[in-house]
């Protein structure tokens, strides 16, 4: 995001807006939160989140060295939500009501397809396409990285190979829950014969725990880019010779209209219809492998831009959207991830010093492994470590959108993405092959 933090003084905004009006506008949302007359239809839930989020980040960005190494302002409006749901502050009803805005009704979805449709409409063609040929063997050493790594630490500690790689390295790096640990236990129980929902359990679990360690870890690479910015780019750009040609495409596109921009919001729609369809009806497996929507929406963008059939008044369009949701509002969607998604009661019991240990040396043998890899074929290390790296080791959809905004890089949503679905799919199918041969 980049954002510059607002200074103290008499004109001070807080997320855009003047400081005493935003208190105001907080004290009034709190008071009906504590006495219980805050509704939870949708307006009034996402100007809970706002408030809430705001007011997480404005202290987050404000507090020495965690700002810096562990988030900031991105990191707090997550898991600070998350504890006070865990205290029981924020109440059931309110857990509710953000989680059928931003999980049932879809607003985490309509979130993440707004991200990647700017990064793929926006960026140079070559550019594009040179960094989707890199960017899938930079996934792979990834997955070798964290092989190699959990294994040693693993072995280390008295753990067998077999068991490492089936308990650890695979449901890690397997693309989340929904697309990863659920299909893979079904793979494992048909090539070994035993309980899925026992690996299941066990999966989710591991996988608990390097969610957690990848949104520390996308928070510390993110310092590290902050103090040696000859290792990252701009945060919105992964190839260290494409930026020049982002920077061009972009200065080119015109100044959208209204118009424009619900057309461009349309079109975002329209892919993402034409991408379930697809995924639950035309084509939804290749082979064994099932196709998620998002590998779908990803290569229809893709298709647009190589052809270049979209105007690029809608492009300029999609782009304005996209600046709204990255901008002013993203509080909103952090304040939601920590309310619905991150769990801190599991932050709190799924810590085992041994599985703690194993599961760091993973996720840090997918950064390096992706980093080393990404840097060789082109891209900035620390953001092919976030996106390739740690993309691939979290929760899937929900993992990235906050280890992307602990490591202030939401721009890159289109990679990560791709790490999670395409990436995922891969580590599928390498999963039935390594059941079948150690198990």
């Amino acid at each position: 995001m980049g954002r510059e933090k607002e200074k103290f003084g008499p004109n001070m905004k807080i997320e855009g807006v003047p400081w005493k009006m935003f208190l105001l506008f907080a004290a009034i949302v709190l008071a009906a939160m504590a006495t219980g007359g805050l509704g939870t239809d949708m307006i009034s839930i996402m100007a809970m989140l706002f408030v809430i989020g705001g007011i997480c980040y404005f202290v987050g960005e404000r507090i020495p060295i965690f700002n810096t190494w562990i988030g900031g302002g991105s990191m707090m409006a997550m898991m600070l939500p998350s504890f006070l749901v865990y205290r029981g502050i924020i109440t059931e009803k309110y857990v509710e009501g953000v989680t059928l805005f931003f999980d049932t009704a879809g607003y985490q979805t309509m979130f993440i397809c707004i991200l990647m449709a700017c990064a793929f409409v926006v960026i140079d063609r070559e550019t594009l396409l040179q960094s989707i040929v890199r960017y899938i063997p930079t996934i792979l050493a990834g997955v070798l990285g964290a092989a190699i790594a959990g294994c040693l630490v693993g072995m280390a500690l008295g753990y067998s190979i077999p068991e490492l790689l089936t308990y650890y390295v695979l449901p890690i790096m397997g693309g989340g829950n929904g697309a990863g640990a659920i299909p893979m236990s079904q793979i494992y129980e048909a090539a070994t014969g035993k309980d899925k929902d026992a690996y299941y359990a066990a999966a989710v679990a591991i996988l608990t725990i390097a969610n957690i360690l990848c949104i520390i870890m996308g928070a510390i690479l993110n310092g590290i880019g902050n103090k040696i910015p000859s290792l990252t780019g701009d945060k919105k750009e992964i190839m260290r010779n494409g930026r020049k040609a982002e920077k061009d495409r972009m200065t080119k596109l015109p100044e959208p209209s209204l118009e424009h921009t619900a057309v461009g919001f349309l079109i975002i729609g329209i892919v993402y219809i034409l991408s379930v369809f697809m995924a639950k009806v035309a084509l939804p497996k290749i082979g064994s492998v099932q196709i998620h929507q998002y590998v779908y929406f990803v290569l229809f963008f893709i298709l647009i831009n190589v052809s270049g059939i979209l105007p690029k008044e809608y492009c300029a369009g999609i782009k304005r959207i996209q600046a709204f949701l990255v901008g002013r509002f993203s509080v909103a969607a952090f304040a939601a991830v920590g309310i619905s998604l991150l769990n801190f009661s599991e932050f709190v019991s799924a810590i085992n010093i041994q599985t703690l240990i194993v599961c760091l040396g993973v996720v840090a043998g997918a950064v390096i492994g992706s980093a080393g890899a990404g840097y060789l074929l082109g891209f900035y290390p620390i953001d092919a470590a976030i996106t390739a790296g740690l993309c691939m080791a979290n929760r899937g959809g929900g993992g990235d959108v906050v280890v992307l905004g602990a490591a202030d890089r939401l721009d890159l949503m289109s990679y990560a993405a791709i790490s999670s679905r395409i990436g995922g799919g891969l580590v599928l199918l390498i999963a039935g092959i390594v059941f079948s041969l150690v198990l």
